[in-house]
């Protein structure tokens, strides 16, 4: 009977004994989270553990037989490069697209450039350098350079947010430009360039809104051109999206025959990774 009651106490002493480890365990686990969550500020072994580059590739494309014969391709690719102990980061976005419509060539559109950012990472105002080649068909342009100069500043997701679901900024920059056209004089004129850039995590880490909008008047003379591109992805496996893009373009001045406005609705996939 001793036996029996000393037993019964220890289990007792026991029962309550680990029931106040575990409250005060509790307790200490739910201070820690609250004040992680309260802390806003990513430390500096937060920061320089964000990815440094970031890369994507893209494919779409028509093929049609019969009545009609259309084949089109487009390619586009993206690489970015931003580290949070270096003043100086860069990213390019370059894209070839070549379609023909009964063996006859309808595009033959390419783009490059090339985006610099100074103290990009270390302040929300920072500094751009940028340049970008282009050949396109479609509108009758052999060529056209682009130089600039400018600067740019983060509206939403600060460098003491880098990982807002949100992202907007804007910039200016003076330009230099010099197109040849295919049949009309050729351009050499200065431009202003606003641009506007917003990136929007709709449902984290599925969903994804991202949107560019280039509006650049001529300093020089009356020719107008803006530029908008917003895409949609949806993430289908682990660095494979589905993506919806429509891309709009106006130039005030053309090539005779020529239209002034561009319209272009893209489907496609898209692979991206970052290190």
């Amino acid at each position: 009977m001793r036996k029996i009651c000393l037993l019964a106490f220890l289990c007792i002493s026991i029962y309550q004994v680990s029931a106040q480890t575990d409250s005060t365990q509790t307790t200490q686990e739910i201070a820690e989270d609250e004040e992680e969550e309260g802390d806003e500020m990513p430390s500096t072994e937060e920061r320089e553990a964000l990815p440094e580059w970031y890369y994507s590739f893209g494919a779409d494309g028509v093929y049609n037989s019969g009545n009609v014969n259309r084949q089109l391709l487009t390619l586009r690719a993206s690489l970015n490069f931003e580290k949070p102990t270096s003043i100086w980061g860069f990213n390019t976005s370059p894209k070839y697209q070549y379609g023909r419509n009964n063996k006859i060539l309808q595009e033959r559109e390419f783009y490059a450039d090339l985006n610099n950012t100074l103290f990009y990472s270390q302040a929300d105002v920072y500094g751009l350098v940028f340049g970008s080649y282009e050949e396109s068909n479609l509108r009758k342009i052999n060529s056209r350079f682009m130089l600039g100069l400018g600067v740019g500043y983060k509206i939403i997701g600060s460098k003491n947010h880098p990982n807002s679901r949100v992202k907007l900024g804007i910039s200016n920059a003076f330009l230099k430009e010099k197109t040849d056209f295919y049949t009309r004089e050729d351009r050499n004129i200065w431009r202003n360039s606003t641009r506007i850039k917003l990136k929007a995590e709709l449902i984290k880490d599925k969903l994804f809104f991202n949107n560019v909008t280039f509006f650049q008047p001529s300093i020089t003379s009356n020719y107008l051109r803006w530029n908008a591109f917003s895409q949609i992805q949806l993430k289908v496996a682990k660095h494979i999206s589905f993506t919806a893009a429509l891309e709009n373009s106006f130039e005030n001045i053309n090539t005779e025959g020529v239209k002034n406005t561009q319209v272009n609705a893209i489907l496609g996939f898209t692979y991206s990774q970052s290190n």
